[in-house]
């Protein structure tokens, strides 16, 4: 319980663009309900700025979907999130229970950047020729649901963003090489001493492993 007389406890958490909003609303509604005395500081941000942050100690915890290799950050793979491919409805794909990446040569492929998936982005990088490039990137998910919703071609997102926008004109299928994943890092200062950061941190691995069951 926190005493009146002392100042009220905060965490600042920085969040980059892309991160898994299913995972997230339940880890935030996880840190209110056990800590709600708790102030929290919520800071939308590009990747470069929360690193910025949280070396000039602007952030206590950045959320993030790229990985940072420099010791005075401890950087945590927190959230696995599995990719799945978004189709218009009555799309030729629809024949297919699963579909390999390398099949969608002869589709155009709409990508969201922030949702950045290394191995996923990698491969796509190479099957799209300058000659005839086929892979479209757009600035938002939403922009991606009314490119595939309205025809145009085929989109690869997290799965469960895709299954919450059913409802939008779409399809889901799953892809069948891979792991193809989207993780979401949790990064703070090496050696920092911050008991709210601390347990904010096990929070989210609990709602990782709670997806998991």
């Amino acid at each position: 319980m926190h005493d009146a007389t002392s100042p009220r406890p905060q965490l600042r958490l920085a969040i980059a663009p892309g991160v898994a909003s299913s995972y997230l609303a339940a880890l935030l509604a996880l840190q209110r309900a056990e800590e709600p005395e708790v102030s929290m500081e919520f800071n939308e941000v590009t990747t470069s700025d929360l690193i910025t942050g949280l070396y000039k100690r602007r952030f206590d915890v950045g959320l993030s979907l790229k990985q940072v290799s420099d010791s005075s950050l401890k950087s945590l793979s927190i959230w696995f999130e599995a990719t799945a491919l978004a189709t218009p409805l009555r799309y030729p794909l629809l024949r297919q229970q699963s579909i390999r990446i390398d099949e969608l040569k002869e589709h155009s492929v709409f990508r969201w950047k922030a949702e950045y998936s290394p191995l996923l982005d990698q491969y796509l990088s190479s099957m799209s020729s300058t000659e005839r490039p086929n892979v479209h990137h757009v600035s938002s998910f939403e922009m991606l649901l009314l490119w595939v919703a309205a025809g145009y071609g085929v989109g690869i997102s997290s799965r469960s963003r895709i299954e919450t926008a059913s409802q939008c004109g779409i399809c889901t299928r799953p892809i069948a090489d891979g792991p193809y994943e989207v993780i979401t890092h949790l990064q703070r200062l090496s050696g920092q001493t911050n008991l709210v950061a601390d347990r904010f941190e096990l929070r989210a691995l609990r709602v990782a492993e709670a997806r998991k069951a």
